[in-house]
Order: C-alpha cells, then sequence, then structure tokens
C-alpha cells in the first residue's frame, strides 16, 4: 500500500521548477515517479520519506519556537503597557501644576486607550494558550524526529517496516492535533535547501556561489517575515496609544491667542 501511494503521488510534479518541493529543488537521491526501469521503488519512497519526514520535523520546532518567542514578546510588551498605565497618571499628578490642562488630557487619554487595549489583547492572547501549543508542536517534532532516526538507519527497509514506521509517523500527527503555520513550512524548506546547496558546493566546486548565496537571502526574508508576524501586535499595543495620543495633541490643540 505505501509503495503505491508512493508511486502515484505527483505533488511535486505540480510545483514550478525551483519551487520548494518541486521536483527541480529535489536531492539527487529523490526522483520524479513513476520509477524509470531497473529502479528500487522501496530504495526511493525511503528516499522520499526521509525528505517530507525531515521538512515536517523542521517545521514543527520552528512552530514551537515562534510560539515560545510570542509569548516572551507578550508578556514584555503587557507588562510594558502596564507600567505605562501606572506611571503615566502618576506622573500628571505630581506635576499637574507644570502641564497645560491640554496635555494632561491627551496624556491621561492615550493611558486609558492603553490600558483598555492591553487588557482587551491581553485576554484574546491568554486565551490561546502559547506555551501548552508550543509544548505540544516541540512533543510532536520529537516523535516525528524518532521515526526519522530509525528510518534513517534502516538502509535496506522492507514493504513492512515502511507501513510501520508510516503509521507511527501519521500518529505523531494526530496526537499533536495542530499544524503548524505555513511561514513554519516555509522556513523549513528554505534552511533544507540551503543546507543541501552547502553540501553540493562544498564536494563539487561547479555549483555557483550565486546559487547558495540567493538561498541565504530567502532563508533571511522568511525570519524577517516570521519576525513581522510575532511582533507586530505587540508593537502596535506598546506604541499605538502614543502615537493616537499625539494626533489628538495635536488635532485638538487650543488656538493661540493673538
Amino acid at each position: 500500500m505505501v509503495l503505491a501511494e508512493a508511486m502515484l503521488d505527483h505533488r511535486f510534479d505540480m510545483l514550478p521548477p525551483g519551487a520548494p518541493g518541486s521536483v527541480a529543488a529535489q536531492p539527487d537521491n529523490v526522483l520524479p515517479y513513476p520509477l524509470p526501469a531497473g529502479r528500487d521503488p522501496v530504495a526511493e519512497t525511503r528516499a522520499k520519506y526521509l525528505r517530507d519526514w525531515r521538512i515536517v520535523k523542521a517545521a514543527r520546532f520552528n512552530a514551537a519556537k515562534r510560539l515560545e518567542r510570542k509569548q516572551a514578546a507578550s508578556l514584555i510588551a503587557f507588562a510594558l503597557a502596564g507600567t505605562a498605565g501606572f506611571v503615566v497618571p502618576f506622573f500628571t499628578l505630581t506635576f499637574a501644576e507644570k502641564l497645560a490642562p491640554h496635555t494632561k488630557s491627551v496624556l491621561d487619554f492615550a493611558c486609558y486607550v492603553s490600558g483598555a487595549l492591553s487588557l482587551s489583547v491581553g485576554l484574546v492572547e491568554q486565551a490561546r494558550n502559547y506555551p501548552a501549543l508550543a509544548a505540544r508542536f516541540h512533543k510532536c517534532g520529537l516523535a516525528v524526529n524518532s521515526v526519522l532516526r530509525r528510518l534513517r538507519n534502516a538502509r535496506t527497509p522492507d514493504e513492512q517496516l515502511l507501513n510501520e514506521l508510516s503509521h507511527a509517523y501519521e500518529q505523531a500527527l494526530e496526537d499533536c492535533d495542530a499544524n503548524h503555520d505555513d511561514i513554519d513550512q516555509a522556513i523549513a524548506y528554505a534552511k533544507d535547501e540551503l543546507d543541501q546547496l552547502e553540501r553540493q558546493a562544498a564536494s563539487r566546486p561547479q555549483i555557483p556561489a550565486m546559487r547558495v548565496e540567493a538561498a541565504r537571502r530567502k532563508l533571511s526574508r522568511l525570519r524577517l517575515q516570521e519576525a513581522l508576524g510575532i511582533y507586530w501586535l505587540y508593537t502596535l499595543v506598546w506604541l499605538g496609544p502614543a502615537l493616537l495620543g499625539l494626533v489628538v495633541w495635536i488635532a485638538l490643540a487650543p488656538a493661540t491667542p493673538q
């Protein structure tokens, strides 16, 4: 059953050339299906599983790290917002005689907005329970890595072993009961592509250095995209009320007497 499914799998052929997972982007030991005469279908299925499961393992670990960073960023952002909500009213009370009434009103308004925004966003973020989800992804990555290690150690597996390992792999994903984001898999593909290009460049000098550098830039862009996805909300929680207060202060500033 495993061999039949693998030989009928044309997902890689449908991707554009050079895209992650496409035939052109496959390593030397992974060929498209159907197999030419004389090739061992078990060996080709093993090679395909090695790559697919390696990508999934990396994506799961990427998801766990991303959620851990998201949790840390949320704690810092809401702690700073809470500190500002305490300090700003105390500042306006202490220096009330030195502040213009308009400035004091704007500071109080920005403080109220910061408190309401941090409370509402904080409740939503707490309900998502990032630490528990990160632990599930990490546990799933460990389980997939265990299956992957067994497959890697089996140089000449038979169909029964492939079926057994495939069932263990599917069970690991089912136990996780959550899927990683697209950015996690994109980074896994880009990192795998970069690693393979670097290994090939070390053994085959004819590979252009531009290809390796392009793969590095692609990975850097994806990591920047990941960072923006993590931190934009908490940056808004921290800077949004201050920017809104500045706009209100300028727009509603009292007219200067002539």
